[in-house]
């Protein structure tokens, strides 16, 4: 860790000094910034100058953030949209491959404006596919208008690239992973275009052999060790494919309908050793081991219809989608003592999870000359059957059902919600107020325990955005937002999922949504944006420990705390030091202090850490480009953690052949392999544990795309319900 902050402080340092050498306007120097461009010169033979313009790598608005993807020397070794996003300011990608904005929201992916939300496996394995080429702008909304459903937090929206040309286009993406295991992702795409139609074709391929590791140090209430350790294979094949037609009818009419089917095929073998020693660590006083071997499968299929109609000065949007969620999985788990070499135990599981969601909603848009209404309403019903079995080997050879593990759950969720919203432009003000409502119902029936709760509720949902332009380059705005974050099904599942024999995790069938309220003020110059938050979301949700002192089982229960309140300070600037040189920086300064009642006392630790991540690009002779990416947190963690410090560093190499239609890049992830998440108990007094989650975030990468057709590559856009990601969590 030392040797990555060393490199990264050298990198950071380096750019500030040679930043503050040349930000003093230079008739010859080798660039200068106009109207959202960097500009630089090349001296020729015939001591003319030639002008390049390459449009700012980040661009920041009164609503959103804009990544300028398309032709920008900064996200060009980048190998699919999850590597741009490892660059993009206050967006921190965890070793899981999880998304994290400005220190705590997970965003919603959005594509051209409509959201594209899937289980949490195959969003990332969308993402993973999806390449650079592909893309022209990518829209970062860090405080979402009450427009936009209440539980987004955050959207990153991806814009893909479109023309107007006739005829065949496509792209064809290899991409070829190594660490301790092999992965190939690969993708193709077809586009083809006539003057009212545009049919579309994409598909995925995933195949190769997945690590991840858990490790736990804790000390029993007999004052002896428990040390695990638990490592997963996992090998996959997943194809995904995605149909779709944009007819247009007549002039001011469209129909889009869109067909997709992604499967996860997975062979997963878990190895677990609980490891029992004395009060010293000195003597090992038991030995327990443990394999699991399993198939688990997924089978996802959505239908998405939508009906655009322009009107004068404005526009009338249906869209409809159903979607259907399979997925199962069958376990042979084996727990032998290895000291007296036998079997201890013998489960086998069975468990089937059926999702179905369906969604329509309705969106009226009208432009006045200086003012915009908008208004909508959405109707979601959302159903899950959820069954897990557990049979356990008996005293007389056969495998009879364990009932105090086997059970059955089902969960109904219904959602109306309506919306309006008010924009308003004057000089130099922008002005934007909206409205949303939201009534949800929801029964949730723990057959096997008898056990059936229905609630109802209803939500308002304000939002406001205030926003001055001091000139072309300054902009000061202040945003205010009410969201709700209702629980995702695996919160809800009162199901048990084992990290390891003696740990495991339990959903709560009677979770409350939490409410958040923030208010954002943000400053932009230039390159250069500085913004600060503050908020309280109430009923935050959590995981709960209880340590069973004399089973020595440690569980983690879903539970509401009373309120997390947050604060945050980050600054971003993006600027080119040389005609060759570009790089990025963001510093986050992050608080949090959780209210947490735990076995008879509160516990409200405050939490304050930072972290720091960039980028340099460096384009070099011969058409090649080399990227370093770095990012550095803080010790963090919350009222009852403490997690250790992290970060990676990554390096690119990117080479384009061919005239621009065929790309070669190189990545090596996480060089030092530090990319861990550890944390540690605050009250050993309680529970004296410790554990670490590791990934295979050190890996090499070289990555192939082609480009081909008579015109630009052009992905229609696909729109899936929003509610699909909670779906797969």
């Amino acid at each position: 860790m030392l040797k990555f902050i060393s490199i990264s402080l050298v990198l950071i340092l380096g750019t500030l000094s040679l930043h503050a050498q040349t930000s003093t306007p230079d008739p010859v120097s080798d660039s200068i910034n106009l109207a959202g461009y960097t500009l630089t010169k090349d001296s020729i033979l015939l001591n003319s100058v030639v002008i390049k313009g390459e449009k700012v790598a980040v661009q920041y608005h009164s609503d959103k953030m804009v990544l300028n993807i398309a032709g920008n020397s900064i996200f060009k070794t980048s190998a699919n949209v999850m590597d741009i996003l490892r660059k993009a300011p206050g967006v921190a990608v965890s070793p899981d491959g999880t998304l994290l904005l400005s220190g705590r929201n997970n965003p919603v992916i959005f594509i051209n404006g409509k959201p594209v939300e899937m289980s949490a496996e195959e969003s990332q394995a969308y993402l993973n596919s999806l390449n650079p080429d592909q893309i022209e702008t990518i829209e970062i909304i860090s405080n979402p208008s009450s427009r936009y459903d209440g539980r987004y937090k955050a959207i990153i929206d991806i814009r893909l690239k479109s023309d107007l040309s006739v005829g065949w286009k496509g792209n064809l993406n290899a991409s070829f992973r190594q660490n301790n295991y092999s992965y190939s992702d690969n993708s193709l795409n077809l586009s083809y275009k006539t003057e009212k139609v545009n049919y579309t074709l994409r598909g995925s391929y995933l195949l190769g052999r997945d690590y991840y590791q858990y490790d736990a140090l804790q000390r029993l209430a007999n004052k002896n060790y428990l040390t695990t350790n638990t490592w997963t294979r996992t090998f996959n094949i997943n194809p995904m494919v995605q149909l779709g037609a944009d007819y247009a009818i007549g002039k001011n009419q469209r129909l889009e309908v869109t067909l997709k089917t992604y499967q996860a095929n997975r062979k997963l073998d878990a190895f677990n050793t609980l490891t029992f020693t004395d009060s010293l660590k000195q003597n090992t006083i038991g030995m327990n081991r443990t394999e699991n071997r399993s198939a688990p499968k997924q089978r996802n299929y959505s239908v998405n219809a939508s009906y655009d109609i322009n009107l004068r000065n404005g526009k009338l949007t249906f869209f409809g989608s159903l979607a259907k969620i399979n997925s199962r999985q069958n376990e042979d788990i084996q727990i032998r003592d290895v000291f007296r070499e036998a079997l201890r135990s013998y489960w086998k599981t069975a468990l089937r999870n059926d999702i179905s969601i369906r969604n329509v909603q309705l969106d009226y848009t009208k432009n006045f000359k200086k003012a915009t209404v908008e208004a909508g309403a959405k109707y979601v019903a959302i159903a899950t059957n959820n069954d897990l079995k557990y049979d356990t080997l008996a005293m007389n050879g056969t495998f009879e059902p364990d009932a105090g593990r086997t059970n059955r759950f089902l969960y109904r969720e219904y959602i109306a919600a309506a919306y309006a919203s008010y924009s308003y432009k004057l000089d130099k003000w922008d002005v934007s107020l909206s409205l949303r409502t939201e009534h949800t119902r929801t029964q949730a029936n723990s057959v096997t325990e008898g056990i059936f709760s229905e609630r109802n509720y209803f939500n308002w949902l304000p939002g406001a955005n205030f926003s001055y332009a001091f000139n072309a380059d300054g902009r000061l705005g202040l945003a205010f937002t009410r969201r709700i974050t209702r629980p995702n099904f695996d919160q809800l599942n009162p199901f048990r999922f084992y990290l390891s024999p003696l740990n495991y995790r339990v959903g709560n069938p009677n979770l409350r949504p939490s409410i958040t309220s923030s208010v954002q003020l943000s400053y932009s110059v230039r390159d250069w944006t500085t913004t600060l938050s503050l908020g309280r979301e109430k009923d935050f949700m959590a995981r709960y420990p209880e340590y069973n002192p004399v089973t020595n089982d440690l569980l983690y229960l879903g539970m509401n705390l009373p309120f997390s309140d947050f604060a945050s300070l980050e600054t971003s600037y993006t600027f080119a030091i040389t005609s060759w040189w570009k790089a990025t920086h963001n510093v986050l300064i992050y608080y949090n202090k959780q209210e947490m009642p735990y076995l008879g006392k509160t516990y409200a630790v405050g939490v304050t850490d930072f972290t720091i991540n960039g980028s340099q690009v460096f384009n070099l002779p011969g058409g090649f480009t080399v990227d370093a990416t770095y990012r550095y947190k803080s010790k963090s963690g919350s009222s009852l953690y403490i997690a250790k410090s992290q970060g990676n560093l990554d390096f690119g190499l990117q080479k384009s052949w061919a005239r621009g239609k065929l790309s070669t890049k190189l990545n090596f992830y996480d060089v030092f392999y530090t990319h861990q998440y550890r944390l540690v108990f605050r009250e050993k007094s309680i529970i004296d544990n410790q554990f670490t989650h590791r990934y295979k975030t050190r890996r090499l990468a070289f990555t192939l795309t082609y480009n081909f057709g008579k015109a630009d590559y052009n992905m229609k856009r696909s729109r899936t319900s929003a509610e699909e990601n909670r779906a797969g969590n």
